[in-house]
């Protein structure tokens, strides 16, 4: 009987080691005690493959992407969702000693068409940056970013968050000239203050859309203050909550307002208390608008 359970024990331990091997993808460049580099940042100089593959852990360090078209898997047992995640690249550097709000990231991406799937990505300093996207065509899924002030600088070009977390509580998705795309996502917010902070400061063709997402918190702080959706850190500030709730909107200062040319918008959630400079939509704002008509060719569709 003792050696039928062992059996079966060493059983199971093989298959569930045939499991996470079948989820690393072929010809993959790996990273873990599993893998072969001990780090990414290590892993990434090996340009043998775009595909990358970190094994659970935890890994503090910072990271850079400078390579166009890399895809980066970190290993889970929900491919489809965040709640699996086993890898985490974490790091506490703040904008002060880096030098400036992206070198403080502990993930940057500097390069176009990149894809991080299932990856937790944290900055534990404060006011820090978790993830830096300087380059467009750039998609995260299952991903969970965390920090408290300026979590997410989602600063250059197209970019999708899909099925993903993202924490923070003060200006936690914020950046200048990016058109983001954030859809059936978690927003959890930490305490009381601002969620986006746009950047946009002309009448360009870009967007802050959040979508079909769920915008909570906890803790006391957040039930008796309710965080804002944003504030306007430019004047030409464009953000939309669609079909997702939260509440409402915020100037920048008391004396430096920055509404003049806001478009605070939403769809689907509405209440008459709403700022005077916010907007009610008839219609969403589909993803073609912000991402473009050609979004079909870098976009994970299997997430949206």
């Amino acid at each position: 009987m003792v050696q039928s359970y062992l059996s079966l024990g060493i059983f199971v331990v093989l298959l569930q080691a045939c499991s996470v091997l079948a989820a690393v993808p072929s010809g993959a460049i790996t990273v873990g005690a599993s893998g072969k580099y001990s780090t990414l940042s290590a892993a990434l100089k090996d340009t043998s493959s775009n595909v990358y593959y970190v094994y659970a852990g935890t890994y503090k360090e910072q990271v850079a992407i400078s390579r166009s078209n890399v895809i980066i898997y970190g290993e889970t047992t929900t491919a489809s969702s965040y709640t699996g995640n086993q890898a985490t690249i974490t790091n506490n550097v703040p904008a002060s000693s880096a030098g400036s709000n992206d070198a403080s990231g502990t993930l940057r991406v500097l390069a176009t068409g990149v894809k991080i799937y299932n990856l937790n990505i944290a900055n534990t300093y404060g006011k820090a940056i978790a993830l830096s996207v300087q380059a467009g065509s750039f998609g995260c899924y299952g991903c969970k970013i965390t920090g408290t002030q300026d979590t997410l600088l989602a600063n250059v070009g197209t970019q999708v968050y899909a099925h993903s977390y993202i924490e923070g509580y003060v200006d936690f998705i914020f950046g200048q000239t990016a058109s983001i795309w954030i859809t059936k996502s978690v927003i959890q917010t930490t305490g009381s203050g601002y969620i986006t902070a746009s950047g946009r400061s002309s009448a360009d063709a870009n967007y802050y859309v959040i979508d079909q997402s769920t915008i909570q918190g906890s803790g006391s702080s957040y039930l008796a203050a309710e965080t804002v959706k944003g504030r306007p850190w430019r004047n030409y500030a464009r953000v939309i909550f669609q079909n997702s709730k939260a509440a409402g909107w915020s100037v920048w200062g008391s004396s430096d307002t920055r509404t003049d040319h806001v478009t605070f918008g939403e769809s689907g959630a509405w209440s008459s208390s709403r700022a005077s400079f916010a907007t009610k939509l008839s219609s969403a704002v589909t993803i073609s608008t912000v991402l473009g008509s050609g979004y079909a060719a870098w976009v994970d569709s299997t997430y949206l």
